[in-house]
């Protein structure tokens, strides 16, 4: 009997020795500035950090309240046997709770905590403002919410979403945000942030399953093309909304991206990107399809002679020269296609391309003059656009790109002064 209590009462200080550590380790979540510096959380406009502090909030408070049930099984096993078994399950619950809150406040944090400094934190919140207006544009016609943007930047060549309204690592946690990743090399340049917020206005807008279908019904004459242009219509689609925002500075950009030697012509199973060399010719067929003959002939050029088809065989080969020749049709269903959450309309109803075409913009350079870098007015209203031109620039005269970067740097960081 002496033994049998002594083995319970080690089992139940163990127990309560586990807890005690989960517990201590989860009382500091509850202050936000353990996870990022209060100066970058005050960066973050009140539209994200908000909602964002509330449901992190949530979090915290729902696993404070799991470890004050743990502790009230664990009193009860101190006392009766019986009550072991749960609170072994109620520690080993907590143990899961903590890791999940723990994933979903250091992502966060991470994401906050990149606005390290005062001209990046300008930058950060110029990005989170663009992103809204890029959503607002369509979102807002249609009656539909725009949800609240918080980007970061990081390593890596390509930028991603964490779509506002997805379930997080926490169970119950809803994402209250779009968090949008800008990686560092077009943090100047980013015309990636509207690819990630096409990806959001698609979901919310059922755009994703009417270009499948609009691709599976163009390339009816090629049941194979068919089967895999429609697998990649989810990115096609974020493809689309960027060029319609920001013309053909998202093609140049896109294809810094996916030019790689090593995998533009690289096409893992189910991978939902469009394999890079045809990725890339889309794009350059949607400025053709809105504006005709321009720089970007160039840019498909350089694309087929430095990346000769003739370098693969097989299924591959016909894939690509198969699409290649119905690119036009492609790109116009593409471009074309109805989207249900907005009332059946197309892209390019909501986004004329004429706004962001290089005569366009280049009307536009000419009207703002010399406050097109300067003026708080410009900024808010047409910010998209001076991302547009500014890409343009740098993509049709390599010669001057250096300076239109330097240009874009000082106009992200708020110390542009007039050209």
């Amino acid at each position: 009997m002496t033994e049998t209590l002594a083995a319970h009462r080690v089992v139940v200080d163990d127990l309560e020795r586990q807890f005690a550590h989960w517990l201590t380790a989860a009382t500091p979540f509850a202050d936000a500035e353990e996870f990022a510096s209060a100066e970058a959380w005050r960066s973050v406009e009140a539209e994200a950090g908000l909602p964002l502090r509330r449901m992190l909030g949530r979090l915290v408070d729902e696993l404070l309240r799991q470890a004050g049930l743990a502790r009230g099984v664990i009193r009860s096993a101190r006392s009766d046997p019986a009550y072991v078994p749960a609170a072994a399950a109620a520690v080993q619950q907590l143990r899961r709770s903590y890791t999940q809150v723990e994933t979903t406040l250091e992502f966060f944090g991470d994401a906050v905590n990149t606005r390290t400094t005062a001209p990046l934190a300008m930058t950060l919140r110029t990005l989170d403002r663009l992103a809204s207006a890029s959503m607002r544009a369509v979102l807002a016609p249609a009656g539909l919410i725009v949800p609240p943007t918080l980007t970061y930047v990081d390593k890596g060549m390509g930028a991603s979403i964490l779509r506002a309204g997805i379930r997080l690592w926490s169970p119950g946690s809803v994402n209250p945000v779009a968090a949008i990743k800008i990686v560092r090399h077009n943090i100047y340049r980013p015309t990636s942030l509207f690819h990630e917020t096409g990806h959001q206005v698609a979901a919310m807008t059922g755009w994703v399953p009417a270009l499948r279908d609009a691709l599976t019904q163009e390339l009816a004459d090629a049941p194979q093309l068919a089967s895999v242009w429609s697998g990649w219509a989810s990115e096609i689609a974020a493809d689309v909304f960027a060029f319609a925002h920001t013309g053909y500075a998202s093609v140049s950009a896109l294809y810094d991206v996916v030019g790689d030697e090593s995998t533009i012509f690289r096409w893992p199973l189910g991978d939902p990107h469009p394999i890079g060399w045809l990725r890339a010719r889309l794009g350059v067929e949607m400025c053709r399809d809105a504006w005709g003959p321009g720089p970007w002939d160039a840019l498909d050029a350089a694309v087929v002679v430095g990346h000769p088809i003739s370098r693969v065989g097989g299924v591959l080969a016909e894939v690509l020269q198969g699409s290649a020749e119905r690119m036009p049709r492609i790109a116009r269903a593409c471009r074309n296609t109805r989207i249900p959450g907005l009332a059946g309309r197309t892209i390019g109803e909501m986004l004329p391309p004429g706004r962001v075409s290089p005569s366009a913009l280049a009307d536009f350079e000419r009207e703002a003059g010399r406050a097109l870098w300067t003026s708080p007015e410009i900024r808010e209203r047409d910010g998209i656009r001076i991302v547009a031109l500014a890409g343009l620039r740098e993509a049709e005269r390599p010669q001057t790109a250096a300076e239109w970067a330097s240009r874009a740097r000082d106009w992200f960081h708020g110390t542009a002064v007039a050209a």
